[in-house]
């Protein structure tokens, strides 16, 4: 019983070392959402204003569908296991 508790509390560290090195990843890479190539800058700067607005509302509705994906594929997992 005792190496159950050992490898149990072994477990749930390395958990928690990994989701705190994934948020600190994810904010990390936060601060490169702005980068891009030149020709996309090139072609998005010869729009008009409101098709940039509509480019960066399009980009924030996809990433946050990946992510919804990702994370409900990732909990769905995670019960059946």
């Amino acid at each position: 019983m005792k190496q159950f508790l050992r490898v149990h509390c072994l477990n749930e560290k390395f958990l928690r070392w990994f989701w705190l090195g994934g948020f600190l990843l994810l904010g990390i890479s936060i601060q490169s959402f702005g980068q891009g190539c030149s020709q996309c800058l090139d072609s998005t700067r010869a729009t008009p204003p409101a098709v940039q607005a509509a480019y960066r509302h399009a980009i924030l509705l996809l990433g946050g569908a990946g992510a919804t994906l990702f994370i409900g594929g990732t909990l769905l997992f995670r019960r059946t296991r």
